[in-house]
């Protein structure tokens, strides 16, 4: 259940990163040199879903089997 809230959450973080991404690309003048249009356009959206992943992980731990004897 975990990973599955993991993988929900990291999915769902796509749609604000996009739109970050597309705000920030706005904003810096519509850049078309190849490093700043990649750093917007690929690694905002990337930098989103890695942080919904990890927060899906963190928060989900009352899910997380634990065995106690």
């Amino acid at each position: 259940m975990r990973t599955l809230r993991t993988i929900i959450m990291g999915s769902m973080m796509v749609l604000p990163g996009l739109l970050l991404a597309l705000i920030v690309w706005y904003l810096a003048g519509k850049p078309e040199t190849e490093p700043l249009e990649t750093l917007i356009c690929n690694g905002i959206p990337l930098v989103s879903v890695v942080l919904g992943l990890y927060f899906g992980w963190q928060t989900g731990e009352e899910y997380s089997v634990t065995y106690e004897q």
